[in-house]
């Protein structure tokens, strides 16, 4: 379904009851991702909450309508929010949602009763660690037969700059750094390059969305200031062996959040809401309970 939210037009999908509490599902990669891996990952939550996962303007199949800033991105889902009469709700945002969902609790913390961050970081300082990491992982990568594009250190350097020439460049690309995201390049196996392929197939990539978000938005991020100031309970969560947000940064949030707690999942990349999904559920319905029931004691 679609729904004309500040002049753009947003495609969204409501899950389970809509009587029951209401979790937002944040995604993350502007140009890339769309809501597909929420619906994945969260659509188990529907037999005790309703799910709202969508796509952001500029991503999936939503409208290619700017501006595309981290600010209108949150702007958009507290619209989307009232427009579908959901009163308060959580959210759920990871890695790049994971930035939205900063930016919304530091401007709307009047229609949050809490939030869940995986995989995601407090400012753009982090990136210098990403590059590391993929550095060490290249000559590997680059050996390894994973079944995905063989791409070029300037290629990857140019979707991690903002720098990306066309549709089909971004999704060829991003095909190929895919086993990054993974546990470890050995956990890359055939199953995961076959799904890999099938998201990369079925997603619509948008390369001047990424292109503004990561020349303009993303460099300038930084939430560690309104952290502090941010009241709602929080759930931290990250994958032990994240290239690109490492478990230092998902840490800095937890430190700098007045309520939060950290947890890190031992066997996960980039995505333990899929590498670990029924363990890292199991903690995701922990948290709403408490929030549910007034918090820990």
């Amino acid at each position: 379904m679609y729904a004309k939210v500040n002049d753009a037009e947003l495609y969204y999908e409501l899950l389970g009851d809509p009587e029951d509490p209401t979790i937002i599902s944040l995604h993350g990669g502007p140009g890339i991702s769309d809501h597909s891996k929420g619906k994945q990952a969260f659509e188990p939550l529907t037999d005790q909450y309703s799910l709202l996962v969508y796509d952001h303007r500029g991503c999936g199949d939503s409208s290619l309508t700017p501006p595309y800033s981290n600010e209108q991105y949150a702007k958009d889902a507290d619209a989307l929010r009232e427009t579908l009469e959901l009163g308060d709700v959580v959210l759920i945002g990871g890695s790049y949602g994971g930035f939205i969902t900063q930016e919304y609790a530091s401007r709307f913390p009047e229609h949050l009763n809490g939030f869940v961050l995986r995989d995601t970081a407090p400012t753009s300082e982090y990136e210098e660690n990403a590059w590391e990491n993929a550095r060490s992982k290249w000559p590997q990568l680059r050996e390894m037969d994973l079944g995905v594009p063989k791409i070029t250190w300037d290629e990857f350097s140019r979707v991690m700059e903002g720098d990306v020439n066309s549709d089909e460049e971004f999704e060829r690309v991003f095909h190929g750094m895919a086993p990054l995201y993974a546990p470890s390049l050995e956990a890359f196996d055939e199953a995961a390059a076959e799904a890999a392929a099938e998201a990369t197939e079925s997603r619509n990539f948008h390369h001047e969305t990424h292109n503004v978000m990561f020349t303009e938005a993303y460099p300038n991020m930084d939430y560690r200031d309104a952290l502090t100031e941010i009241r709602e309970p929080a759930l931290v969560t990250v994958g032990r062996h994240d290239w690109i947000t490492p478990p230092s940064a998902s840490k800095e949030i937890a430190d700098r959040l007045p309520d939060a707690e950290l947890v890190i999942f031992e066997r996960s990349g980039h995505s333990p809401n899929l590498d670990q999904q029924e363990q890292y559920l199991h903690r995701v319905r922990e948290f709403l309970a408490s929030i549910e029931h007034g918090g820990d004691e």
